[in-house]
């Protein structure tokens, strides 16, 4: 019998396939490489859970958050993720600047 040999998928509502790591955290303006490991060691791998965040759920994962706490709120994670998702390079452009 063959043997399951592929990891169980980590905790998103993404539905993506093939493509383990979750969205490119980092494309979000104020996260770097470390929030994005904090970030996934937390189950945060994509810009649809970013983008669903109620204000409890920023108060959860700030709180995870250390010496960048405040961050998420202070850099507009939820929408930045949001336009990310949408595809409005021009919407994010005007708000946030030129990404990458």
């Amino acid at each position: 019998k063959p043997v399951e040999d592929t990891p169980a998928p980590l905790a998103s509502s993404s539905g993506s396939s093939g493509e383990e790591a979750g969205d490119d955290l980092s494309q979000i303006k104020g996260v770097g490489p470390k929030l994005v490991t904090l970030l996934a060691e937390n189950g945060v791998t994509t810009f649809a859970q970013i983008a669903a965040w109620s204000e409890s759920d920023i108060a959860a994962i700030d709180a995870k958050l250390g010496r960048f706490k405040g961050r998420i709120t202070r850099d507009q994670w939820v929408e930045q993720a949001k336009l990310l998702i949408s595809g409005d390079k021009d919407a994010y452009a005007q708000k946030f600047g030129q990404n990458g």
